[in-house]
C-alpha cells in the first residue's frame, strides 16, 4: 500500500515533495526508482531515527500493519508532523483517539483509518446521514471480485487480514456495542454488476469504533466484508486448520509459530497489480427519515484499475490517504485526532477522489 500511495502522489509531483521511508532501504529505493520521483531512505525502527526523520516532513502516510500505528503516531507527535494511517481494527483506533488532546496542543492533526474501508466508507456514511433528517442505521459493505474468476491472492497486509478472519468482530446494534464471532452475520448482499450477489461477513473493523459517536441518533452500525471467493475460501481454510494460531508447534525441524510461518509465506507471494482486472465496490446504506417518510440513502464508490497499472483494491485503499496527507500538509485539517467522517467536508473529499478516477453514485429511496 505504501508503494501504491507513492505512485499516486507522483501524480502531484509539481506540488509535493516525496520521501519514501522503509526499514528496508533497498525496498524504499525500488519504489522511488520505479516511479521516477522522490527520495528514498531506510531507518532503524529500534532507535529514535524515525522521529528525527519525521521532523523533516509536513505529513506522513503510515501504510503499515495496524499494530505499528501507535508507535509511529507517537513518533509523528514528537516530531510535530501530521499523521494519517489506514486503520486500526477497532481497538487500536480507540486507543489512538485518546491522543487527540496532545495532538491538538501540539497544533498538528491526525486522521485515522483513511483508506477505502475504513476511510471512504466513513465519509460516505456521513454523506448519506447528511441527506436525512434522522438516522437509524448504517450498513457498510466492501465487495470485490477478480474478473474471470481470479486466483488466491493477498489483497492487503497479511497480519491484518488474518486478524479480520480470527478476532471477534464488533457491531453496534440497539445503541450498544457487542462482540460477535469473526465470519458471522452472513448476508447475501446485492452489489451492482459485475459483482452481483455475494456473501458478506462481519469482520473486526474501525467503522463501528467511531460512527456511533459521530452520527447523531444512529442505533445500528454494521460493517461487513465480501471478498473474492478464492481469497475468502483460501483464508478460511488456512485459519480453520490452525495456521493463524500463535501457540508454538514442535516439528522435526524445530519449534514453529504457525502464524509467523503463514505471514512469512504470504509476504513472499508476488503481487498481481500489473495485470490486475479486479473491481471493488463500497456500498453504504443509511436508513432513517426524511420529511416524515422512512427512506434509505445509498452511497457507492467503484474502483477499477487505474492507468498506472495497479489493482483496483490497491488504488482504492491508497488513494484516500494520499489526498488526506496533501490536505493535512496544506493545513486543511484542524489540529487533533479525527476519524475520516469528521476530518474533512465529505462532499469536497468525494469530489477530489472523483477527479482522481473514482466513480460515485448516490440515491435516496423509500425504505
Amino acid at each position: 500500500m505504501g508503494s501504491v500511495a507513492a505512485r499516486l502522489l507522483a501524480r502531484h509531483k509539481d506540488d509535493v515533495d516525496l520521501l519514501v521511508l522503509d526499514v528496508d532501504a533497498e525496498r524504499a529505493s525500488g519504489v522511488v526508482k520505479k516511479i521516477g520521483f522522490g527520495e528514498a531512505r531506510g531507518f532503524d525502527a529500534t532507535s529514535g531515527e524515525l522521529e528525527r526523520i519525521l521532523k523533516e516532513v509536513r505529513a506522513v502516510a503510515a501504510c503499515l500493519p495496524y499494530r505499528l500505528n501507535l508507535p509511529v503516531m507517537e513518533a509523528a507527535l514528537s516530531a510535530g508532523c501530521h499523521y494519517a494511517d489506514l486503520g486500526g481494527l477497532f481497538h487500536t483506533t480507540k486507543d489512538q483517539l485518546k491522543l487527540s488532546d496532545r495532538y491538538e496542543a501540539a497544533g498538528i492533526s491526525a486522521v485515522l483509518g483513511i483508506g477505502s474501508a475504513p476511510g471512504l466508507t466513513n465519509v460516505l456514511a456521513k454523506l448519506g446521514a447528511d441527506r436525512l433528517d434522522r438516522v437509524e442505521s448504517i450498513d457498510l459493505v466492501d465487495g470485490a471480485i477478480e474478473e474471470g474468476g481470479g486466483e488466491f491472492g493477498l489483497p492487503y497486509s497479511a497480519e491484518t487480514i488474518i486478524d479480520e478472519f480470527t478476532l471477534p468482530a464488533m457491531i453496534f446494534e440497539g445503541g450498544a456495542l457487542r462482540e460477535v464471532p469473526a465470519g458471522s452475520g452472513v448476508v447475501q448482499w446485492d452489489f451492482p454488476p459485475p459483482l452481483g450477489t455475494m456473501p458478506a461477513i462481519y469482520t473486526l473493523h474501525s467503522e463501528p469504533a467511531t460512527l456511533p459517536e459521530t452520527i447523531p441518533g444512529v442505533r445500528d452500525v454494521r460493517w461487513r466484508l465480501a471478498l473474492p471467493p478464492a481469497v475468502h475460501e483460501g483464508f478460511a481454510l488456512l485459519t480453520s486448520i490452525g495456521l493463524a494460531d500463535r501457540e508454538p508447534v514442535e516439528t522435526p525441524s524445530g519449534t514453529v509459530v504457525p502464524r509467523d510461518l503463514l505471514i512469512a509465506i504470504l509476504n513472499r507471494m508476488p503481487t498481481s497489480d500489473e495485470d490486475a482486472k479486479d473491481v471493488e465496490y463500497l456500498d453504504v446504506r443509511v436508513a432513517g427519515e426524511k420529511a416524515g417518510a422512512r427512506v434509505a440513502a445509498t452511497e457507492r464508490a467503484l474502483f477499477t484499475p487505474p492507468p498506472e497499472g495497479m489493482s483496483a483494491g490497491s488504488f482504492g485503499t491508497a488513494l484516500p490517504i494520499t489526498v488526506a496527507v496533501r490536505w493535512m500538509a496544506e493545513g486543511r485539517v484542524a489540529p487533533g485526532v479525527h476519524p475520516p467522517e469528521t476530518a474533512f467536508d465529505p462532499q469536497a473529499f468525494v469530489d477530489e477522489l472523483a477527479r482522481e478516477g473514482v466513480a460515485f453514485s448516490s440515491s435516496v429511496d423509500a425504505a
